[in-house]
């Protein structure tokens, strides 16, 4: 107890100038994502600002899921299964007339719901087991999402009116803006809760889980907690994904889509802050930019048609040479060339200096 009082009182006093700290390069994240949203929707056309609001939408989902897996080491695959149950529940809202953004609030807030159920499992299984019971709700929501659409609207899906007014190229951009508000926001909550105490206790849970239990870190408030926001925010990203496309059916949401998250913060780096910004951003171009590469010693048609088969071998193999050479990711492989260059510089540094008489 007396421990307890005494973590309490220094977190207190030293988590204004820690969260300062973190949040100055979230801030400067943020900026970098404003910047290259401004020249998109100011020379870039609306097919190009379309990519850019897709991969501000993928940046929300795994922002969450690197919170879940990488700050928490809570396996997971069932995030398709939350990105349909945000958008449905969003559908459901429309459809009862909450005008946006308060529909993707609810369907946000049903995945809040869901995440929580989902996350009991997790105070009794790891690993594994844990994957399994996420891959049930996936299928789960799936059968829901396919009954309710069925007994609704049949096999051609939902469609919903439009958020914004104006041309395709207006109405791009003002999604992205819109996103990179959500986006920002995102952002800041992660690192937030990263830098605070609750980021203490998933590191510590992840790392150690029973001598975590054994200091006193309440293990299943911070699991379920952790499951709570990830899944309130994957949730979110799948009622904003239901307005931007306006057109929403089950068979969207597939085992590949989640493995694509898995991909994204994998391939950017677990646990970091830019991670899941350049994974999201490497997996979502994959099926863009492969077909251009196969064209070289493929035939167009062949690329054309198989694109997004193309892009799932691409990005396996990259989360393959990731885990085995780059375990941290792009951002952990960036990272130590800087200061692989740094110490460079400072040995150079330091024969100038001991040559000199």
């Amino acid at each position: 107890m007396t421990l307890t009082i005494i973590s309490e009182r220094n977190d207190t006093a030293q988590q204004a100038p820690r969260w300062r700290g973190v949040l100055r390069p979230a801030y400067f994240l943020i900026l970098l994502v404003v910047a290259v949203v401004a020249i998109f929707t100011a020379v870039g056309s609306s097919y190009q600002i379309y990519i850019v609001d897709t991969v501000l939408l993928a940046a929300i989902g795994a922002i969450a899921l690197d919170l879940l897996m990488g700050t928490g080491g809570q396996v997971s695959i069932g995030n398709a299964a939350f990105l349909a149950a945000g958008a449905y529940s969003t559908v459901w809202a429309g459809r009862a007339g909450v005008p946006f953004p308060f529909d993707v609030i609810i369907g946000a807030l049903v995945c809040a719901v869901a995440g929580l159920v989902v996350g009991l499992p997790a105070l009794r299984i790891r690993g594994m087991y844990l994957a399994l019971a996420t891959l049930a709700a996936f299928y789960i929501a799936q059968f829901v999402g396919q009954t309710y659409q069925t007994d609704t609207v049949g096999a051609a899906g939902f469609i919903m009116t439009p958020v914004f007014s104006g041309t395709i190229s207006q109405q791009s951009a003002k999604w992205a803006w819109l996103l990179v508000a959500v986006v920002g926001a995102t952002i800041i909550l992660a690192s937030w809760l990263r830098a605070g105490r609750s980021g203490r206790a998933w590191r510590m849970i992840r790392d150690h889980e029973i001598a975590a239990s054994m200091m006193g870190v309440p293990v299943a408030r911070y699991k379920l907690l952790l499951f709570v926001i990830s899944s309130a925010l994957i949730g979110l990203e799948g009622g904003l994904t239901a307005r931007f496309i306006g057109a929403i059916t089950y068979d969207s949401y597939t085992i590949s889509l989640s493995i694509s998250f898995v991909a994204m913060i994998l391939i950017g780096g677990l646990d970091t802050m830019a991670g899941p910004l350049i994974g999201a951003l490497v997996v979502t171009t994959l099926p863009i930019f492969v077909p251009d590469i196969i064209n070289l010693v493929g035939s167009s048609s062949s690329s054309s048609l198989n694109a997004g088969n193309y892009a799932e071998i691409v990005y396996g193999a990259l989360i393959i040479i990731f885990m085995i050479k780059a375990p941290k990711g792009l951002t952990g492989a960036i990272t130590g060339l800087g200061k692989k260059a740094q110490d460079a510089v400072a040995d150079r540094r330091r024969r100038n200096e001991s040559s000199q008489p």
